[in-house]
């Protein structure tokens, strides 16, 4: 979702890697599967889900010349105030205590990945859609991109928001990015925000242990933090068991 969108990414990453159904009247496409659960919804070193457990599936079309389109749907999806307004992908604004999840989460995205001399590379479009909130595809989006090499993974998330309405638009207004390594069994993660809000930055750093094959152990921490950012480096550390598993 390690930590990219919760466990999104290493759900869908679990996904494309293992066996796939292959579609009868496209030999060269595959559509493949995959269920999740988490002890909270991590997502950039912020618990979305309230501290409660999160479920969420994919369903993803692939190709042999590396084009993808798919769907991630979570059962938690946005901190909500008493006010009930969502702070939906907006780290400046700081969560009420005592809110929770009144929104399911559904992702769509399509990208281009591949590898070329040891050279891993992707760039994708995802768009962010919470039903019970009344926010759609197109509302919330971002355009990422990653390489990596010999273990680590370099990856930038750009906000594209709202590109068919000129006046709420935003493309580049927000940058969020992470360097990330991995070795064996173990995974670290930094993550920094560069946000168009002022003072509402901050940076955490993720580790991870999985010890058996879809089963990954994460503590996830915030180390430095502006004065309107939407998590404190005074907070206690989070830590999610995840498991997930293709179908």
């Amino acid at each position: 979702m390690k930590n990219v969108f919760g466990l999104k990414k290493t759900l869908i990453a679990s996904t494309i890697a293992a066996a796939s159904v292959v579609a009868p009247s496209m030999a060269a496409a595959e559509v493949s599967g995959s269920l999740g659960i988490a002890s909270m919804y991590l997502w950039r070193g912020q618990d979305v889900s309230a501290g409660t457990a999160n479920v969420s599936g994919s369903l993803d079309f692939t190709t042999e010349m590396g084009f993808y389109a798919g769907s991630w749907v979570s059962s938690a999806g946005t901190p909500v105030s008493f006010t009930g307004e969502a702070n939906v992908v907006a780290p400046g604004v700081t969560p009420v205590e005592g809110s929770g999840t009144t929104s399911t989460e559904t992702d769509f995205y399509a990208g281009f990945g591949g590898e070329a001399g040891g050279l891993s590379y992707d760039i994708s479009y995802w768009t962010y859609v919470y039903p019970e909130d009344d926010v759609g595809a197109g509302e919330l989006a971002e355009l990422i991109a990653s390489v990596g090499m010999a273990g680590f993974t370099f990856t930038g998330y750009v906000s594209a928001n709202n590109l068919s309405n000129s006046d709420k638009e935003n493309f580049g207004d927000d940058l969020y990015l992470t360097l990330g390594y991995e070795y064996d069994a173990f995974g670290l993660t930094v993550g920094t925000w560069d946000l168009d809000a002022d003072d509402a930055n901050y940076t955490h750093v993720d580790l991870s242990y999985s010890p058996i094959e879809n089963l990954t152990f994460t503590v996830s921490k915030v180390v430095d933090s502006d004065e309107f950012a939407a998590v404190s480096d005074e907070q206690d550390p989070l830590f999610v068991v995840g498991y997930s598993f293709p179908l």
